[in-house]
């Protein structure tokens, strides 16, 4: 191995021996110093075995890589997510196109990140894309060049090192749910988003994907459990779900007012046979009626996620929740203000007692000022 010169080019040339057979290749740089580094991986390479000649990236189109991902990855998904994926795999072949794999590189990676972020949302062409959704594709194509690295395909992923959107400047401000405001949007709700409202704050569910499309075989209302099954998000997500004695109450009268007209609990007022697959009209009327700010329906699981964090250990949460990871409840909670001033004065309540608070300047106070003004006279 070695580096040279050669008279019809201007850059340094590397040789080395890969498999038995000498190779000669442009380190594609004047300098000497950047050429021996270049060297010196490949040398790492070749020692580490992760050196192959010719590349199948390099024959690779995007697109081809997107078909195999797509049967390969995206099958085993769940059917919702398979749904999502796929679209971004659609806006991918536009941008990318018939580009070889060994062409795209991180700034092309980032150029698409610009790209996509500039276009308009399909529900509100007059607003652009959340940055949210940018990163869910990113995020998509990383897995995808993963991929290709797994198959040798390609040395290395080139979207790794793409920066994602900061999305919590997009996100609208937590609600924490007041007690009168949650009584005003009840008694404002229609009578099914009423029903729906109570078992989101009661069960913490994910509002479209378990609470609108629940069954009433999935609920045991002698045990006062629901059981969710089928494709949840997550295996947790299938563990069953205690219902408290409100939520019970109000389900065993919704289903005496529904005199079994529907297998689901929220039938669409359309398609009878199926559920209810949006409220966001619906939610945003019965707020406005409330007098209470507009906020999404899905925070009403952050609400029950607060307020059970109020009473109950981190354990009970986490299992409430169906989260893997305890530290999940931390996007959670919400409004722990009153909780951490609480623990505040008794924090001061131990290290002052009932005694005199310390005074931290030399102004004395009205009393004082008084008491002197007396001894004067």
């Amino acid at each position: 191995m070695g580096l040279y010169r050669r008279d019809d080019s201007r850059f340094w040339w590397m040789s080395y021996t890969w498999k038995g057979d000498q190779h000669f290749e442009s380190t594609k740089t004047t300098s000497r110093a950047l050429a021996k580094k270049i060297l010196e991986r490949r040398e790492g390479e070749i020692a580490m075995q992760m050196f192959n000649v010719g590349w199948q990236g390099d024959r690779m189109s995007f697109k081809a890589l997107c078909n195999e991902f797509d049967g390969a990855h995206v099958a085993t998904l769940a059917k919702h997510t398979q749904t999502n994926v796929r679209g971004f795999l659609g806006n991918m072949r536009t941008f990318f196109g018939d580009r070889s794999l060994a062409d795209i590189d991180s700034k092309l990676v980032t150029d698409y990140r610009n790209y996509r972020k500039e276009q308009p949302s399909k529900k509100h062409p007059t607003n652009k894309i959340k940055g949210a959704t940018v990163n869910r594709e990113l995020e998509c194509l990383q897995c995808m060049f993963e991929y290709a690295v797994s198959r040798k395909y390609l040395p290395e992923n080139p979207a790794s090192g793409v920066k994602h959107f900061d999305e919590r400047r997009e996100r609208p401000t937590k609600h924490m749910l007041k007690l009168e405001e949650e009584q005003r949007i009840l008694t404002n709700a229609p009578p099914y988003l009423r029903v729906a409202i109570v078992l989101l704050a009661q069960t913490g569910g994910r509002t479209y994907t378990e609470g609108f499309s629940l069954r009433w075989d999935q609920i045991d209302l002698d045990n006062r459990v629901i059981y969710f099954g089928g494709q949840t998000k997550t295996e947790g997500s299938s563990e069953p779900v205690p219902l408290t004695k409100l939520a019970h109450d109000v389900l065993v009268n919704w289903k005496k007012e529904q005199a079994d007209k529907s297998q689901f609990l929220f039938p669409s007022p359309v398609k009878p046979g199926q559920p209810t697959t949006t409220v966001k009209k619906a939610w945003k009327t019965t707020l406005k009626n409330a007098g209470v700010a507009h906020f999404p329906i899905y925070n009403l699981r952050h609400v029950f996620c607060t307020r059970l964090s109020w009473v109950a250990p981190d354990t009970v949460v986490q299992r409430a929740m169906r989260h893997s990871s305890p530290e999940t409840k931390r996007h959670y909670q919400l409004g722990m203000v009153e909780q951490v001033r609480q623990n505040l004065e008794k924090a001061n309540q131990r290290v002052y007692g009932k005694g005199r608070v310390l005074r931290f300047h030399d102004v004395p106070s009205p009393g004082e000022v008084q008491q002197e003004a007396v001894v004067c006279k």
